[in-house]
C-alpha cells in the first residue's frame, strides 16, 4: 500500500509540474501575442520560446523567432549603409520610423509566407532541393562574380549578421524551391493557356496578314481592347524588356510581329513617339496580346486556396488578395500614403 501511495503521489507531482509548465507556457505567449510591443523586434520573450506566428495548411509554421531575426537582419543592412550621400537618414526610433519599419515588417512576413507557400507546393509535386543543389548553386554564383568566398561571408555577416550557412538557408533554398516550380508549372499547369494564346495569337496575325485593320483585329480577339487595342504613351523602361528592343527600332504606324515575353504573345502597333519634357523617348502604343498563365498568378491562386492562421494582433489574413493586412486603420492609411510614391523613401525599397 505504500509502494502504490509513492506511486499516486509521485505521479499527482509530475502531473502537477506538467500543468504548472503548461500554463506558464500560454502565460507567457498570451503576453507576447497580446501585450506585447508593436514590433516583433522587441518580442524578447517571443525570441526565446518557439510560438507561432503564422501556421499554413496546419502544419507548417512560421515562429515569432524567425520573423523577429529577419527584421533584426533588415534593421542591420540600414545601419551598415551610408546614405548621407544621397541626402538620407534613416532612423527606424522616430514615429514615422517605427510605422516605416512596420511596413518592412508586413512585406517581410508575406515574403515568408510566400517562400514557404512555394516549398510546400513543390514538396506536393515531388520536388526536392538537396543541400548539394544549394552548395552547387553558391559556388556558381561566388565563380561567375569572381569574389572570395571569405570575403562573401564577411559581408554578409556585416550587412545582415549572417553566416554563409544562414544565407543558403533564407535566400539560396527559396530561390531554387521557387526556380524548379516555375518550371514545372510552365511545363504542366501553364502549357494548355500557353498553346491557347498561342493559336490566338497566330489568328490575329492571320487578320492582319490578310488586310484588316490592327484595330478591327483587336476588337474582333478576345485578348484585344474594345477600344482597338489601345494601350497609351509609355517610356521604354515601363515596357518588358523583349518589347523594348522591338519598339526602339519600329516607324511610327508600323506593326510588330509577334512577340512573346513571359506574360504572353503580343501583337504591338506604333501609333507615335515623342520626347518628353526631359529628353526621354516616349511611345504610344497599342496591342493585341494573350495571356499566358504566370507563375505569379498561379502562385496566387494556391496560396489563397490554403489554410492560413496569423496569431499577430496587428495583422490579419485576407484570403481573397492572399496577403497580410494591417488591422489597424491608421497603419492602413500610413502605408496607403508612403507607397504612393516609394522611390522616395529608400527604407521602403528593395534590400
Amino acid at each position: 500500500m505504500k509502494e502504490q501511495n509513492k506511486k499516486i503521489k509521485l505521479s499527482t507531482l509530475i502531473y502537477s509540474i506538467i500543468v504548472f509548465i503548461l500554463f506558464l507556457f500560454f502565460l507567457v505567449a498570451g503576453y507576447v501575442y497580446v501585450f506585447a510591443n508593436d514590433n516583433l523586434i522587441d518580442k524578447n520573450l517571443g525570441e526565446k520560446i518557439i510560438l507561432p506566428a503564422i501556421i499554413l495548411n496546419n502544419k507548417e509554421i512560421i515562429s515569432i523567432k524567425e520573423i523577429s531575426e529577419n527584421l533584426k537582419s533588415i534593421q542591420r543592412f540600414y545601419k551598415n549603409q551610408d546614405f548621407s550621400s544621397l541626402g538620407y537618414r534613416i532612423d527606424f526610433s522616430t514615429g514615422d520610423g517605427k510605422k516605416k519599419l512596420k511596413l518592412r515588417e508586413k512585406e517581410l512576413i508575406n515574403k515568408m509566407i510566400e517562400d514557404r507557400a512555394i516549398e510546400i507546393l513543390a514538396n506536393e509535386r515531388k520536388i526536392k532541393i538537396t543541400k548539394k543543389m544549394i552548395d552547387n548553386a553558391v559556388e556558381r554564383k561566388i565563380s561567375e562574380r569572381g569574389k572570395n568566398k571569405k570575403n562573401i561571408a564577411a559581408n554578409l555577416d556585416r550587412l545582415y549578421g549572417w553566416s554563409l550557412s544562414e544565407f543558403k538557408n533564407k535566400v539560396v533554398k527559396p530561390s531554387l524551391y521557387k526556380e524548379k516550380l516555375e518550371a514545372w508549372v510552365e511545363e504542366n499547369a501553364g502549357k494548355e493557356k500557353k498553346n491557347m494564346a498561342k493559336k490566338k495569337i497566330a489568328e490575329a496575325k492571320k487578320m492582319l496578314d490578310s488586310g484588316m485593320s490592327f484595330e478591327n483585329v483587336a476588337n474582333k480577339m478576345n485578348g484585344g481592347r474594345l477600344n482597338g487595342g489601345y494601350m497609351g504613351w509609355f517610356k521604354k523602361d515601363f515596357l518588358a524588356e523583349n518589347i523594348q528592343d522591338v519598339v526602339e527600332k519600329m516607324q511610327v504606324g508600323e506593326i510588330s510581329d509577334v512577340i512573346e515575353t513571359n506574360l504572353g504573345y503580343h501583337i504591338l502597333k506604333l501609333k507615335d513617339k515623342k520626347k518628353s519634357e526631359k529628353g526621354e523617348e516616349l511611345y504610344e502604343i497599342s496591342q493585341i496580346f494573350f495571356s499566358k498563365l504566370t507563375f505569379a498568378d498561379w502562385l496566387s491562386d494556391e496560396i489563397k486556396k490554403m489554410n492560413i492562421r496569423i496569431f499577430l494582433k496587428d495583422y490579419t489574413w485576407n484570403s481573397e488578395s492572399g496577403m497580410v493586412e494591417f488591422k489597424d486603420y491608421n497603419m492602413k492609411n500610413f502605408e496607403e500614403k508612403v507607397l504612393k510614391n516609394p522611390q522616395r523613401d529608400i527604407s521602403l525599397m528593395a534590400l
